[in-house]
């Protein structure tokens, strides 16, 4: 692996962040969330889609920017900030579907996937601290 993060199989180049099963479920779900989105009323566009948006894909960002980090410590709070814009995810889905925006089973599979998400990002932020303190001592 390259300093930038790039890795090379063969004659496919990509970064290591996308090799991460966390990563990948995270652009799943920002790309479900903006397929949900498209159907929004106008009135909820520029509020509550908006902020849906942006909070989703700031989960795969914060993943790939904690994955270009080298200390530990910037790393945790990268992959933190993207576990907090996934919780962020949690009250728009729920208005969403209370507005009728979302239908009761689009919103229960983004709420499941943002909990898996949240779950993933977890594990990934304690492996990280676990070996901060191994290193530690």
């Amino acid at each position: 692996m390259e300093r930038t993060g790039l890795i090379r199989e063969g004659l496919e180049v990509y970064f290591d962040f996308e090799k991460l099963k966390v990563y990948q479920r995270a652009i799943d779900f920002g790309h479900f969330i903006y397929d949900q989105c498209r159907t929004f009323d106008p009135t909820y566009r520029n509020s509550l889609s908006d902020q849906l948006q942006r909070a989703a894909l700031s989960v795969s960002t914060n993943i790939a920017g904690g994955c270009g980090k080298f200390s530990r410590r910037e790393k945790i709070k990268y992959f933190s900030y993207a576990l907090d814009s996934a919780k962020e995810c949690i009250p728009c889905i729920t208005l969403a579907c209370r507005q009728q925006q979302v239908s009761e089973e689009d919103g229960r599979k983004a709420r499941d996937d943002c909990t898996a998400i949240c779950r993933m990002l977890g594990k990934l932020i304690q492996t990280i601290e676990a070996e901060e303190l191994r290193k530690d001592h």
